[in-house]
């Protein structure tokens, strides 16, 4: 590959400067290693040094005790006496240190001695045989001539006194300079080495030498003598070789005799410089082992793959390029690689890849992190500034969820364009709104969420005021113009216990539910108790469930008088919940629930299959005169597309004509459903299936729905029956009456309470009535006994 010489070489150089501080660090560990080499042997040089003083200090001090051992016996009394002399001679052979042993008067004559004498020898002329006689102290001469012996000797006196503690002689111990040489030449090892004692005057004592050669073997050695000082020295002799040399006194205090040790440097060194050479050589072939090492390392587990990264880069470059605009960086590459074929170049064009890709995932997060209709921070972005705010300890903030009110029948009444053209106008409007320190999301359909912060709850809610309040302005989409109106939830950071983005949205959602539908600008805040009705709602929701499979569903049945003939020829089917713990859940608790859920699809299909179970049964009963059942439809019903199928068999299952059902329904079912809806209701007509207007008078009423849609009676909601005797309402009722009469259409009034409804009723021709002046909802059981009881009271 053309790219491999470069590189390798670069990794060279980079191993190369890698391995310098290690060679540097381990080659100084050599160099310290030599020169504490050659310090100890400088050390073993003079501890020598130390060790022949020693030697001669331990028998100078073995000499003095045997002289004052020696001093102290009789046969010394008299040194005239021959036995004196076999006395003195028999300790000198038992001790070969001592070349002679003599007694010498106090005046010096020498009468005693060991050695035979051949004339006679006065010693009062030395001075350290004064010095014993005159001070009575124990002396050793300088190196001198031996008169007794003729030998070159250092001798030692004390004195001998007599019985009256007088000095009358001394007793003298003579070592020769022989035994010296013998001494210095069996102790010192190297064989090159030389051993001088010597004198202050720098004369030779003893040599291993042997005195004849050994001043001459000196002054070559050492040429500029200085035995004052001690201490081991590199010196050059005469003749340019150098040497190791060490000084030591050999009389601790006395600078009388020195001991001399001399080694040629390159024999005292010579271990040391062995041991250097081979600590190189080792550093040598482990540094160069190492590096073999590592560059096969690295050619394996880098240089190769960088190779093979090369190559791959090489086509993914080509591949950007190819399908890029700057088509010039293409053609560069092409021609760098073909006659440079440099790292560096890979790295600049792979540099605009990565810039490229740096787009890319800056587009990608805000994919990620941004609603791409509204432009606004998403639900996942959302949850993390929660978060974050949540563990940095921010501020007190509010979480504001906003709940745009019917957005669903916008939706589907102008299509989804419009609906989205609404959603970015409100997002717009927002942004607009959002101040520093405030954050605006999407969180999902047609619900944002601001928050805000929190100090004062009365500057909370002005603020929130003033969002919504910019929301219900009327925003022009295409051709129409809407004005929104929402709901919020609202929950305080610094109230809730539980810090998890995901439950504080829980908890506004639970807000924005509990503030009921179509309330405009409204504003609910969070409350503890809500979480547990929160819990309360879903356990009974998983309940609901199962109520139908487990037989937990029941219906009551409410009787509807016919106010002209006074019979109940038709009864309302009211669906109850009998929980085997809970007991009767009233229908408000689950109704309500069920449409939200969606469970009122399967309820309600049960529910008007037991009906009409139920009638007919109540026509094969001649008690009984009810023979038409009215069943309330719900908004969703009406969008499952299986109920008509359903009913129409349940009705050839229980052979009970269409007619005898009645089918209610709500004004919302009207504005909800749309064409949908008036489909769906012409459906149930054309099979002849009644149809009945229930609540008439409330929510969105209005009698453009009574020409569109075709009824069959309308029922008077109870409010309006309530209010009765108050003149605005009664006229209403009356108007109410009239105008579904005129129209052919039967009313029903519900909520009969006291007979002053009753009778005002009968008296604008009300055809039916229902309430509890005449029955409260009844179980099917219960029917038969409110029949038999009807007619007793009409036959008294």
């Amino acid at each position: 590959m053309p790219v491999i010489r470069p590189m390798v070489s670069r990794f060279i150089i980079i191993l190369i400067v890698a391995l310098i501080p290690a060679f540097t660090v381990m080659l100084f560990n050599i160099w310290y290693d030599f020169i504490a080499e050659k310090q100890k042997i400088r050390d073993e040089a003079f501890l020598f040094t130390e060790k022949v003083v020693t030697q001669q200090q331990n028998k100078i001090d073995y000499t003095k005790q045997i002289l004052l051992n020696l001093a102290q016996d009789s046969a010394l009394q008299d040194p005239a006496d021959p036995r004196c002399s076999i006395f003195v001679s028999r300790i000198q052979r038992m001790n070969p240190l001592f070349t002679n042993i003599g007694v010498p008067l106090a005046n010096g004559d020498l009468l005693c001695n060991a050695l035979p004498l051949s004339e006679v020898v006065n010693v009062a002329d030395r001075a350290y045989f004064r010095n014993t006689i005159e001070n009575g102290l124990y002396s050793m001469s300088k190196f001198q001539h031996d008169r007794a012996s003729e030998l070159a000797s250092m001798n030692f006196a004390v004195p001998v006194y007599d019985n009256d503690n007088k000095i009358i002689a001394a007793a003298v111990a003579v070592i020769s300079l022989q035994w010296w040489n013998k001494q210095l030449t069996d102790s010192f090892f190297p064989k090159d080495g030389s051993a001088f004692v010597i004198d202050s005057h720098g004369q030779v004592i003893a040599s291993h030498y042997g005195i004849g050669t050994a001043k001459e073997n000196l002054a070559v050695i050492v040429a500029n003598l200085d035995p004052q000082a001690e201490g081991v020295y590199e010196v050059k002799a005469t003749d340019n070789i150098p040497y190791l040399v060490a000084y030591k006194q050999m009389i601790a205090g006395s600078r009388d005799t020195f001991v001399i040790i001399a080694l040629p440097l390159e024999s005292a060194y010579a271990n040391a410089y062995v041991k250097l050479q081979q600590s190189i050589l080792t550093l040598l072939f482990s540094l160069t082992t190492l590096s073999l090492i590592l560059f096969l390392g690295l050619r394996a587990k880098i240089i190769t793959p960088i190779y093979q990264l090369l190559e791959a880069v090489s086509h993914v470059i080509a591949e950007h390029f190819k399908y890029a605009e700057a088509v010039p960086n293409n053609r560069v590459l092409n021609n760098k690689f073909k006659h440079v074929q440099e790292l560096s170049v890979i790295s600049d064009h792979f540099n605009l890849v990565i810039t490229e890709q740096k787009k890319q995932r800056q587009e990608l997060k805000r994919l990620v992190y941004f609603d791409q209709l509204t432009q606004l921070p998403n639900r996942y972005a959302l949850l993390n500034s929660i978060e974050s705010r949540l563990s940095q300890h921010y501020a007190p903030f509010a979480l504001v969820l906003i709940d745009i009110d019917n957005f669903g029948v916008l939706n589907d009444r102008f299509g989804h364009d419009i609906g989205d053209a609404l959603l970015a106008g409100i997002a717009n409007r927002l942004a607009v709104l959002c101040r520093d320190y405030e954050e605006v999301s999407r969180w999902c359909g047609d619900e944002f969420v601001f928050i805000l912060p929190y100090s004062q709850r009365d500057l909370l809610e002005n603020r929130i005021h003033c969002i919504l309040e910019s929301i219900a302005t009327p925003i022009p989409v295409g051709a129409i113009s809407h004005a929104c109106q929402a709901r919020c939830g609202v929950v305080l950071s610094q109230e809730c216990q539980i810090k998890d983005a995901s439950k504080l949205m829980d908890f506004a959602d639970l807000a924005v539910e509990k503030t009921g539908d179509n309330k405009t600008h409204q504003i609910n805040f969070f409350k503890p108790e809500m979480e547990t009705a929160g819990h309360e709602l879903f356990e009974l929701e998983a309940e609901l469930r199962h109520a139908i499979s487990r037989d937990e569903l029941c219906l009551h049945y409410q009787p509807i008088i016919n106010l002209t003939t006074g019979t109940y020829g038709l009864a309302e089917a009211l669906v109850r919940w009998q929980h085997p713990s809970r007991g009767l859940v009233q229908p408000l608790q689950f109704i309500e629930l069920a449409e939200k859920t969606g469970l009122i699809i399967d309820i309600g299909r049960w529910v008007v299959c037991e009906a009409l179970r139920q009638l007919a049964l109540w026509n094969t009963d001649d008690r009984i005169d009810i023979n038409e059942i009215a069943v309330n439809l719900s908004p969703l019903q009406l969008q499952d597309n299986t109920l008509l199928q359903i009913i129409s068999e349940a009705l050839i299952k229980h052979d009970v004509k269409a007619q005898q059902l009645t089918l209610e329904i709500t004004e919302s079912v009207l504005i909800d459903g749309g064409d949908e809806a008036l489909a769906k209701i012409s459906q149930f007509r054309a099979m002849g299936i009644k149809i009945a207007l229930d609540d008439f008078g409330t929510g969105y009423s209005s009698l453009s729905y009574l020409s569109r849609f075709q009824l069959d009676k309308i029922k008077i909601d109870r409010s309006f029956v309530n209010e009765i005797g108050n003149a605005r309402d009664d006229i209403l009722i009356e108007t109410i009456i009239t105008m579904s009469h005129n129209m052919n259409l039967a009313v029903i009034a519900e909520g009969i309470e006291v007979s002053s409804q009753l009778e005002f009723l009968q008296q604008y021709d009300c055809e039916y009535g229902q309430g509890y002046y005449f029955s409260k909802p009844l179980a099917a059981r219960a029917i038969t006994a409110f029949f038999e009881k009807n007619k007793q009271e009409s036959l008294c």
